[in-house]
């Protein structure tokens, strides 16, 4: 279950720094990225295939101490989901439960394109678009510390 801000419901509030890991999910393959602790610098980290996802996942977030997970959220360009989105949400979900971590969501409209163009088309670049997602939400959540300290 997810608040109105999309948090995973009891994920905290606080906008301490973490080690984030976010997840471009697709049918086939899922991208994987990681953030340093100070959340400066977001990496592609591997690609796995979409059945092997949540056990990677896990295995991931317990190796390198990953405090919470960004899903990329699939949105058409009107806004609306439909159901990659949905599938995102059950990754996420499953993640969040089995995992006991936060989950947020990040609008990853555009992220495979940009991906693409970024690496080459030649090649999967499905770890390149969560580091794309995960570089938006952390700017968005240092946008909001910084409109926090304004109030």
């Amino acid at each position: 279950m997810q608040t109105p801000t999309g948090r995973a419901a009891g994920a905290g509030g606080s906008l301490g720094l973490m080690r984030w890991l976010a997840v471009d999910a697709g049918t086939v393959r899922v991208g994987l990225a990681i953030c340093d602790p100070e959340e400066r610098l977001a990496v592609p980290l591997e690609i796995v295939s979409a059945s092997a996802a949540y056990p990677a996942i896990r295995a991931i977030a317990t190796r390198e101490a990953v405090e919470g997970i960004v899903m990329g959220l699939p949105l058409h360009m009107g806004g609306g989901e439909g159901d990659s989105a949905a599938m995102a949400r059950r990754l996420g979900e499953r993640i969040a439960k089995g995992l006991g971590l936060p989950v947020e969501y990040e609008d990853e409209r555009l992220t495979s394109s940009e991906a693409e163009r970024l690496g080459g088309a030649k090649k999967p670049s499905d770890d390149l678009a969560a580091a794309l997602i995960l570089e938006q939400f952390l700017a968005r959540r240092r946008s909001d510390a910084r409109d926090a300290g304004r109030a």
